[in-house]
């Protein structure tokens, strides 16, 4: 299933315009797509631009769109050649099949003379392998192009006020002609912003006016124009912090727009603005959006719920910058809540061990207070918690200071059935909503994953005795057909005396028979990759892999023994090593079985007949 995934759907920004002015001043996704890489082929997953994919689905061939895309002009002349090595798809599948992990290649975008820096990713999905070469492309505007309309006067209403409310200035700087033109400007310095003066001597004078005494030097380096074409050679941004004359800590930026055909910079935007303004809230409000795509990302492409579970954590964590991220479920039989999955920092100790089987009563406050609310957050222990609770003692000795949890719910039942948590969270204290996103998302796969479970095991498993049934069998002996290795023993067995059972004690008894029999094979065939096989009313077969042949035979030679005394079953096994000898080995195994059984019929002085 698609997810249609929109990076800023929570900005709530009042206009095109705003979103265009977003995007010239932030970085953001504008394209995801999902390439398959066998079939040379892509299915659009998230768009974010004004260039929208002719058509969507696995219809278009990515080698052919791709260079076509870099031949017609679209990528900046010095940047074609490391584009279409980093897309050539032949290249691609030889990197991933080596390594399959993240590649970037970072270009720029040439348009009527206007550039911007794009990072284009090619990450693997969760399960890539060679018969599922899926791999996520992202592209990703490092600054987005300033288009004809910065020469125009209508380019000063394309700024939001959202946006522009923290900024001290935002200036358009031509270097060749040492010019600019102002783009924005707050109210208190617009007069002292004068476009008719070298732009060099503005930013000098600009530097004794508006910058603490103390980092003038350090400004002066940052602002000199003669030096800034080599300080933002190959790179899409220079940033230099400082704190302003009126004491406020403030940020300045130069970002590379246009280039000659030379390849030497022509034309910067120089922006100017307060670190602590409105912008920082629309910085969190992207970042959240892209913290809730990693999670949908992850779970939609990954069939392993505990490998998609460990890299949620990692993204929560990282997020929050916590020191432990982690999911505990609980276990109502047992009154216990066990840590099940967990992510730590560089630098914090993993507890996981430590946490198993803790006594639910202990959080019974948190219980009690995810009733009313789905979120707790404790910010201070020492000043929110009783010194001389269990509470405070059990999360200080743990080394945690402060902690978000949020609850998982079975809503058929309504009953929690675990939680989230994030240890000392230093980050995005101000949201919670990616930690309780990220938790419906996982109860949601949870549930998908039980279904799927409940689904799978009704399919493959015998109803009466809870072995595996004949489909399973025929799937499992399809897989092994498939294996290099082997090393795999069968074994064929035959209840003993069943239509007996049945005619003269009634088929409950002989159920009882059936269940006794399944018992006595799965003591002796008890490793976890030992199968037991329902075929048919009284026949079964056990399938043991990677085992070797000395052990396959003395665990049949024991319950052979055993047998002698408590004929409830005949059985015969074989043992193989080639996938050539499996149909082989099969054959020798009942045959060995029915000349077990005629063992029994001899021992019993029964007809010699199968039941």
């Amino acid at each position: 299933m698609k997810k249609k995934i929109s990076l800023f759907k929570n900005l709530r920004l009042n206009s095109k315009t705003s979103e265009e002015a977003m995007s010239l001043m932030y970085s953001s996704f504008y394209k995801i797509l999902r390439l398959n890489l066998k079939k040379d082929c892509y299915e659009e997953i998230m768009v974010f631009s004004k260039e929208k994919l002719p058509d969507r689905g696995y219809s278009h061939n990515f080698s052919d769109w791709s260079k076509n895309f870099a031949m017609t002009g679209n990528i900046y002349k010095d940047d074609i050649e490391d584009y279409l090595e980093f897309i050539d798809m032949k290249k691609i599948k030889e990197r991933f099949q080596t390594n399959p992990k993240q590649y970037t290649v970072k270009y720029r975008r040439n348009i009527d003379g206007i550039m911007r820096w794009v990072s284009l990713d090619l990450i693997p999905c969760q399960n890539y392998s060679e018969k599922n070469q899926i791999v996520y492309l992202y592209v990703r505007d490092i600054h987005d192009s300033l288009s004809k309309e910065l020469n125009d006067s209508h380019f000063l209403q394309m700024v939001s006020e959202a946006i522009t409310r923290s900024y001290l200035a935002c200036v358009y700087i031509n270097i060749e002609s040492n010019s600019s033109r102002l783009i924005y400007a707050d109210e208190k310095i617009r007069p002292f912003l004068n476009e008719s003066t070298p732009m060099q001597e503005t930013l000098n004078n600009s530097i004794n006016y508006f910058i603490a005494p103390e980092y003038h030097a350090r400004m002066r380096e940052f602002c000199d124009l003669s030096t800034l074409g080599e300080r933002l050679k190959g790179k899409s941004i220079i940033t230099s912090e400082y704190v302003g004359t009126g004491g406020h800590f403030c940020r300045a930026n130069f970002i590379p727009v246009g280039y000659g055909t030379d390849g030497k910079l022509k034309s910067v935007i120089y922006t100017n603005r307060l670190v602590d303004g409105e912008i920082i809230s629309l910085r969190g409000q992207l970042e959240t959006e892209r913290a809730l795509v990693e999670c949908l990302t992850t779970l939609s492409g990954s069939e392993d719920f505990s490998e998609a579970n460990a890299k949620i954590l990692k993204n929560i964590g990282e997020f929050y910058d916590g020191d432990r991220a982690y999911i505990f479920k609980i276990d109502y039989e047992n009154q216990t809540a066990d840590n099940e999955f967990e992510w730590c920092n560089n630098y914090a100790k993993s507890q996981k061990n430590l946490l198993q089987d803790i006594k639910l009563s202990f959080f019974s406050r948190w219980l009690d207070l995810f009733s009313k609310k789905d979120i707790v957050f404790l910010s201070n222990i020492a000043e929110e918690l009783d010194a001389d609770s269990i509470e405070f003692k059990f999360l200080n000795d743990l080394e945690i200071k402060s902690i978000i949890v949020t609850p998982f719910y079975d809503n058929e039942n309504k009953k929690i059935t675990g939680f989230m948590g994030i240890d000392n969270p230093k980050r995005n204290l101000e949201t919670d909503i990616v930690i309780r996103s990220a938790a419906t998302y996982i109860m949601e796969e949870k549930l998908k994953q039980t279904y799927t479970e409940e689904l799978y095991r009704m399919s493959y498993s015998d109803t009466m005795t809870k072995t595996l049934n004949r489909a399973a069998y025929i799937r499992d002996m399809e897989k092994l057909r498939t294996q290099s290795e082997l090393n795999t023993g069968i074994l064929y067995a035959d209840v003993n005396g069943l239509k007996d059972t049945n005619d003269t004690k009634g088929h409950e008894a002989g159920d009882i028979l059936i269940e006794s029999a399944v018992s006595l094979l799965k003591k002796y065939f008890s490793r976890k990759k030992d199968k037991v096989y329902r075929l048919g009313g009284d026949e079964f077969v056990v399938i043991s892999s990677d085992i070797s042949e000395k052990e396959f035979q003395t665990v049949v030679a024991n319950l052979k023994d055993i047998l002698k005394s408590n004929w409830i079953l005949s059985c015969g096994g074989a043992w193989f090593q080639r996938i050539s000898d499996i149909d082989q080995a099969t054959r020798d195994a009942e045959k060995s079985m029915y000349k077990n059984k005629a063992d029994y019929y001899a021992s019993n002085s029964h007809a010699d007949r199968r039941r």
